[in-house]
């Protein structure tokens, strides 16, 4: 049990919720679904968002930012390849929770600029059901930025 630190009572994890934990100075985001118990990093590492708040549905999470979903055994995210949420291994022991904590955290992805400044083009273009992030261009906005701009 060397590596493994206690989080807390089975029963004090909600069924379908998520909860924070900090552990070594790390904010865990705890998911329990049934008996079983997910903790990933509490940083979507598009933004840094926190996804503890999320809902865990059919095996996975969607950061409430900007709808990008991870999957809760292998933090991998939908949207873009090389995303993924650092996941935590969990057992449970009686009624207690326990996770092992990375042996090195890894840095969050906010210094990663094609992750914050989404480009269409060179990305794809995000799914229809999910809230964008790009703001609208001018013809969107009915033209008036570019008059704006000239006064």
């Amino acid at each position: 049990m060397k590596d493994w630190v206690p989080i807390g009572r089975l029963d004090g994890f909600r069924e379908g919720r998520g909860r924070v934990v900090v552990v070594r100075g790390v904010r865990i985001a705890v998911f329990r679904v049934g008996r079983d118990v997910f903790a990933m990093r509490d940083a979507c590492p598009h933004m840094g968002l926190s996804l503890a708040d999320a809902v865990p549905q059919d095996g996975t999470v969607t950061c409430l930012g900007h709808g990008w979903t991870f999957d809760l055994g292998t933090g991998r995210s939908d949207r873009r390849s090389g995303a993924c949420a650092s996941v935590y291994a969990v057992r449970i022991e009686g009624d207690q929770v326990l996770v092992r904590p990375l042996r090195t955290e890894p840095e969050p992805a906010l210094a990663d600029a094609d992750w914050v400044a989404w480009d269409d083009d060179r990305h794809g273009r995000p799914r229809d059901d999910a809230p964008s992030d790009r703001a609208p261009d001018s013809e969107e906005r009915g033209g008036e930025a570019d008059e704006d701009a000239d006064r």
